[in-house]
């Protein structure tokens, strides 16, 4: 049996070391915000990766309902995972958030999330809730894993796997993009999008529940979070002068003009390479291909920190 929480507190998951400890030095702002509307609320902080998730699923079991993670996307990842992976809670009955102070801010910034902590509590406080997609990623051993922003095959997975540690996380990103084009080639993809084969030779598969990636990249522009759809991003091999050409377009939203990229919108589709590539899930290693993705429209209630108006 659940114990008795109040229905309007907070539980606060905190990575100390999310964003160079900016999500550590956030926490003392935002407990004096909420002190101050007498919001009530739980923080527990995270020691090794998992420990979101499972505090998040002991949470569940103690009455919570309201789970703010103060991290990146990562611990966001590791929240809606915790969610998900448990029966006995339904994700719906939850309202999720995230206090984007990580490296990786895009799902926050997608979301609208105020970086200030006033305007945070206030909208803590409002507890207003808007349904959102998140997608599922099943391996081949039948491993499940939710991802709430993007789930990704190919150059993306190598990137993360030669990210410089520290640093602002679109430099790190550049750099490990950088040391990876010099040396990746792209795999044949086989893919099954919505029971549709198709195939081809691409530096990376992507599929994008939300608009930004990898700190502020715009690949998938137009996709929206509540719209039923994973945008499925192709980018064919180019030159080495031509992808250097074409980084500030990461970030501007202008690929879509390049030939060689291509956006295409499904429910489902499944990976394959040859060879095998790595799959990142939220810019978090996930194994190789081949893995199916598929959309669970409005499976979850996201906090909406949207104007009244909009």
């Amino acid at each position: 049996m659940a114990a008795m929480v109040h229905p309007d507190s907070w539980f606060i998951i905190v990575n100390p070391v999310s964003g160079g400890g900016r999500a550590r030095r956030y926490v003392p702002k935002l407990r004096a915000a909420l002190d101050r509307r007498r919001l009530p609320y739980a923080c527990a902080a995270t020691t090794s990766s998992g420990d979101a998730s499972r505090l998040v699923a002991q949470a569940l079991r103690n009455g919570h309902r309201r789970l703010l993670a103060l991290g990146g996307d990562g611990s966001f990842h590791e929240l809606v995972n915790g969610i998900v992976s448990q029966a006995d809670v339904p994700p719906t009955q939850c309202l999720v958030a995230v206090a984007g102070q990580g490296t990786g801010n895009d799902w926050a910034r997608s979301m609208q999330v105020p970086d200030d902590p006033e305007r945070l509590a206030a909208c803590m406080a409002r507890a207003r809730g808007r349904s959102v997609d998140i997608g599922m990623a099943v391996d081949a051993r039948g491993r499940r894993l939710a991802f709430h922003n993007v789930a990704g095959a190919g150059l993306d997975a190598e990137v993360l796997r030669r990210l410089p540690r520290g640093g602002p996380r679109v430099l790190a990103y550049l750099a490990g993009l950088a040391r990876a084009i010099l040396h990746y080639r792209a795999p044949r993809f086989e893919m099954t999008v919505d029971g549709q084969r198709q195939s081809g030779r691409f530096l990376l598969v992507l599929a994008a529940n939300g608009p930004r990636c990898g700190g502020g990249m715009r690949l998938a522009g137009d996709a929206a979070l509540d719209d039923g759809w994973l945008d499925l991003v192709t980018v064919e091999p180019v030159s080495l002068p031509r992808t250097i050409a074409a980084l500030p377009k990461l970030f501007s939203g202008r690929l879509a003009a390049d030939p060689a990229f291509r956006v295409t919108r499904c429910r489902s589709l499944t990976i394959d390479a040859d060879p095998p590539c790595g799959v990142e899930l939220d810019g978090q290693p996930a194994g190789v291909t081949p893995v199916t993705l598929t959309v669970m429209p409005g499976a979850l209630r996201a906090l909406d920190c949207r104007d009244s108006s909009e």
